[in-house]
């Protein structure tokens, strides 16, 4: 995900940020330009680089054993029983993460948080118009 910034930012003012700000999450880098957010041992984001004008944000596993773990089941059980797997029980942990950091960036560096639409509310607006 990428996410629009409008003022400058580093990795290292980032993480003390996201550290005061989740203190659930563990942070730490993965050499000099990722920066690694997890929360337990599947769910989890990526800051990847340093770019002017945006964040790339990406969910993933925390861990390198987590990742080689699931690759290690890929070739082991194929394509189609991870891949459901993956789907159904680590993804949404690991979107969950990517959103709600994704939300403080916005807040902190771009033009606010973006509030996600329920179906209630869009009914609301379809009678009320």
């Amino acid at each position: 995900m990428k996410v629009k910034v409008d003022q400058p930012y580093t990795l290292a003012e980032l993480k003390t940020k996201l550290e005061s700000a989740f203190p659930e999450y563990t942070f730490k880098f993965r050499g000099p330009k990722v920066l690694v957010i997890g929360h337990g041992k599947v769910g989890g984001a990526q800051i990847v680089g340093e770019k002017q004008g945006r964040v790339n944000l990406v969910e993933g596993f925390p861990t390198m054993g987590g990742q080689m773990l699931f690759m290690l089941s890929v070739l082991l059980l194929g394509i189609l029983i991870p891949f459901i797997v993956y789907l159904t029980a680590f993804k949404p942990k690991q979107v969950k993460v990517r959103d709600a950091v994704a939300n403080f960036i916005r807040e902190e560096y771009g033009t606010g948080a973006i509030k996600k639409q329920t179906a209630n509310d869009l009914l609301d607006e379809a009678v009320t118009v």
